[in-house]
């Protein structure tokens, strides 16, 4: 009886098992993998076995988001976001990436109360960054698959649209709440400072009307959510979790994200370099020039530029230490010198000095680029750029200023920001002067990535390149948008560091994936910054091996005009025209 039974359940079991191999249409994959092993003959038959199984799994998806506090190169906290997927039913690490810190606002002069303000939003804002990754953003990705990045990135702002909403209305709530407590208060406070008011008399109003500076004003200040370097985190972490899973680079898996497919040639993007920095924050007297840069011409190879920017970086290392002793080769958070200038000619003539003194020719070989940080250099009281302390420009004067520079010194090729964004008519007046033979890079003078892509370029407003960072709310989805868009606008595309950056390379990565003009790094010397050269050293020599390494076409400056001037309406132009004839006669 017993043997009965256990036929028939085996007789069961078996037919259990041929419906479910039919299902999943094992013995014919078996038979179509068997059939062709045998015709190629592999020598490693169980690899061969292996690869095509491996072929037909299921893609892997995101099983788990793990965040904790790490530490950047300035020992200041940041965000390590683990991406683990499940793989061949396994659950597996994919992917550990450490997040570059979110650039302060502040000056490095600055009071010690605001940095320590600072230091305590920027520690808020981590711990907010993690619990969100933990929780919220854990639990929507969780199995997505990893390498549809548009779709990851779309689920994890829609997630911060929620968040923003329901922290605005906590923060319009307590608003609310604290008008209607101080209600009373407030109107008593009101009353006497309308007395108080109404007895400065006239005096006052001319001391007020006196200290008015009469400029454009900056754009309100976006309020992100606290905790907002969770989303690019994710996105970076995500981007690079999907590059482990297909088993390629980073560099060619971002290219086939751009692109749809991964090209046949990728290019090396030109290094800019910091040699020395100084600006408002640096001792000495200037102002319109935070760093000094070296840009090596299109068609050298990374390797021998790169020998020669670390004979150029130890010359000027060694004209300072012999001027002013040790102390002079003291380098900052991003590994620049900085020494006491008190106008641009002494940095640029030493630079020059540098690259001639490695036999090479400055403006043919080598060239310079200046990040002028436009609005640090902006006075809010006086209206005016200071460009050196006590010379102060208008707008007007600071085109000529810049004019008169780049003529005098012919071998710089790129500034960045050399004013703030609200002065568009001289913005675009700059541009008509010097766009020919130097590019006009944009910084802070767009929005960011979010924003921009959704925003319409216009004639009012143009560049000759754009620097895209990888921080705060900047996904990898939304950069790709921009750097397509910027490009068709006849823009240099430029991937920049962070101030405090770390050890992860995906900036080089992604510099080459999207085929970036330039890749700014910083100094060439502490490790979160010859990290990414190194990187992007050992991407040029495998593309060098493989014969797939494109070369950089010459740099291109295209002339970028300002707006055409409306035509006069009907009539308006004789009207003028009788008008100034009026005041020929007064005045003869």
């Amino acid at each position: 009886m017993s043997s009965t039974r256990e036929k028939r359940e085996l007789y069961e079991a078996k037919q259990r098992a041929v419906k479910y191999y039919n299902e999943n249409g094992v013995p014919k994959k078996i038979e179509e993998i068997m059939n062709s092993m045998f015709y190629d003959n592999p020598p490693d038959v169980y690899g061969y076995l292996s690869k095509y199984f491996e072929s037909l799994a299921k893609p892997p998806t995101v099983s788990k988001i793990t965040a904790r506090q790490a530490y950047d190169s300035k020992g200041q906290p940041t965000v390590q976001t683990e991406v683990h997927g499940t793989v061949k039913n396994e659950d597996k690490l994919l992917y550990t990436h450490v997040s570059s810190t979110t650039n302060s606002s502040l000056l490095d002069n600055v009071r010690v109360e605001e940095r320590e303000v600072d230091d305590q939003q920027r520690q808020e804002n981590i711990s907010a960054a993690i619990n969100i990754l933990n929780s919220d953003i854990n639990n929507r990705i969780h199995a997505t698959d990893p390498t549809q990045q548009d779709e990851v990135d779309r689920v994890i702002m829609k997630l911060y649209e929620e968040l923003k909403v329901i922290e605005d209305e906590r923060l319009a709530k307590e608003a609310e709440e604290m008008i209607k407590e101080d209600g009373e208060s407030s109107h008593r406070e009101d009353d006497k400072a309308s007395v108080a008011s109404g007895k400065k008399g006239k005096n006052s109003a001319k001391k007020g009307k006196s200290q008015t500076a009469v400029y454009v004003p900056d754009e309100p200040k976006e309020k992100l959510l606290c905790g907002s370097n969770a989303f690019t985190a994710i996105s970076q972490a995500t981007c690079c979790a999907a590059s482990q899973v297909k088993h390629i680079d980073i560099y060619q898996h971002v290219a086939c994200l751009r692109h749809g497919q991964i090209p046949e040639k990728f290019s090396v993007p030109l290094p800019m370099v910091t040699i020395i920095q100084s600006g408002r924050a640096a001792p000495g007297k200037l102002n319109c020039v935070k760093e000094f840069m070296v840009i090596p011409k299109h068609d050298m190879p990374l390797k021998k530029s790169m020998t020669y920017i670390q004979q150029i970086y130890n010359y000027v290392a060694k004209q300072f230490f012999a001027k002013g002793g040790t102390a002079t080769k003291l380098v900052n958070d991003i590994g620049a010198m900085c020494p006491t200038f008190d106008k641009a000619e002494q940095g640029l003539d030493l630079l020059q000095e540098a690259i001639t003194n490695c036999g090479l020719t400055a403006g043919e070989d080598f060239f310079i680029g200046l990040n002028c940080a436009g609005p640090e250099m902006f006075d809010y009281e006086k209206g005016k750029y200071e460009v050196m302390v006590g010379i102060a420009k208008v707008a007007d004067d600071l085109v000529e200023f810049w004019c008169d520079l780049l003529t005098r010194y012919p071998s710089i090729i790129a500034i960045i920001d050399p004013m703030r964004k609200q002065e568009e008519e001289h913005w675009m007046r700059l541009c008509d002067r010097i766009s020919d033979r130097c590019l006009v890079i944009g910084s802070r003078a767009y929005h960011r990535p979010g924003l921009l892509k959704d925003e319409e370029l216009t004639d009012n407003f143009k560049s000759s390149g754009i620097a895209f960072k990888l921080e705060q709310l900047n996904t990898v989805s939304d950069i790709l948008t921009c750097v397509k868009k910027m490009e068709e606008d006849d823009n240099q595309i430029v991937m920049s560091s962070c101030q405090g950056e770390t050890t992860d390379t995906f900036l080089a990565d992604f510099a080459v994936g999207v085929n970036a003009r330039f890749i700014k790094v910083g100094a060439p010397v502490r490790g979160e910054r010859t990290v990414q050269i190194n990187r992007l050293l050992q991407i040029e020599e495998q593309l060098e091996m493989k014969d797939k390494l494109k070369p950089l076409e010459p740099n291109a400056f295209p002339h970028i005009a300002p707006p055409p001037l409306p035509e006069p309406e009907e009539g308006e132009g004789e009207a003028q025209t009788e008008e100034e004839a009026k005041k020929d006669g007064k005045k003869k």
